[in-house]
């Protein structure tokens, strides 16, 4: 009986690998979480179909490169997204013949041809140089290159669209490209044997709910009822909720309710996992009666 804590990020850590090393912990290599969300809202999608999450966005010049802005302030509403999507649905009927738009600020595409390409989620790429994180070809040379004509296509006819004229006379953010991201299919999706092997998940990450739908794992987004062997937690090194679940896992092995903590997280991308049992805790007291007490997060993500 073991508990499983997974550390998704680092604060202090910038990553240049492409995808985060959390989301192919989750997902494996191919990161597809695209055909995920979309079966999350209803949508049947084959196991076998690419596809692809396009995020209507906004880009901001920096003195000497562009800047993907976050997508969380843009507030697309419906009705601008379908006049956007209208000026445009020539170029979407050249990417695809079906494009699902249930949402306004994220819309999904089947297309076979973009299972070769290499993408990046808007997570990755908001606030940075957009120039390392931009699609590249992975086994099939000119993908990339046609998705960037595409893009430059729609840049050109939201440049002055009307939607744009009147979103900058009311002091909001333009909507002046599109960013590809989660390409891949159903099939393509490894998680970690790690996440396989738990009873149950815990985690407030919109991806590892996803997954766990797919796969009928049990989820939660709290720990406050549930006991901790064979337990995966998924967080966030900024997550206020870390140190109450770190407290409660140290409590756990103290109390032989489990038998060990695995720790894992990912210094400079690469996975790095440490098993911790009871012997390893720190200990308070004089000779026969010392006791083990909580030990400290940071010590060990230090060790």
């Amino acid at each position: 009986m073991k508990y499983t804590l997974v550390i998704a990020d680092s604060q202090d850590q910038e990553y240049f690998d492409r995808g985060l090393p959390y989301e192919k912990f989750l997902l494996g290599k191919q990161t597809a979480s695209a055909p995920l969300e979309l079966q999350s809202q209803g949508v049947t999608v084959n196991p076998n179909t690419c596809i692809a999450r396009i995020e209507p966005i906004h880009i901001h010049a920096a003195r000497d490169h562009l800047v993907l802005t976050s997508t969380q302030i843009l507030d697309i509403k419906a009705s601008e997204a379908d006049a956007l999507f209208e000026s445009v649905k020539d170029i979407f009927a050249e990417m695809s013949s079906i494009t699902h738009r249930s949402k306004p600020h994220k819309w999904f595409i089947e297309s076979p041809a973009l299972q070769n390409l290499s993408t990046v989620s808007t997570a990755q790429a908001e606030g940075r140089n957009i120039d390392h994180w931009m699609p590249s070809d992975t086994s099939q040379e000119g993908v990339a290159r046609q998705w960037r004509k595409w893009q430059n296509e729609i840049q050109m006819i939201w440049f002055n669209h009307p939607v744009n004229e009147a979103r900058q006379a009311e002091g909001m953010l333009s909507i002046n490209s599109v960013w590809i991201s989660g390409n891949g299919k159903l099939a393509d999706i490894e998680p970690n044997e790690r996440l396989l092997q738990a009873k149950h998940w815990h985690s407030s990450d919109g991806c590892l709910n996803l997954l766990a739908s797919h796969l009928n794992k049990p989820h939660t987004t709290s720990l406050n009822e549930l006991s901790l062997a064979d337990t995966i937690s998924l967080l966030s090194a900024s997550d206020p909720e870390l140190s109450t679940v770190w407290q409660k896992a140290n409590e756990a092995l103290i109390n032989h309710q489990i038998k060990a903590i695995e720790l894992i997280d990912f210094p400079e991308g690469q996975e790095r996992s440490r098993t911790i049992t009871i012997e390893q805790l720190p200990k308070k007291g004089f000779a026969l009666w010392k006791k083990p007490v909580v030990g400290s997060l940071q010590d060990m993500l230090r060790s």
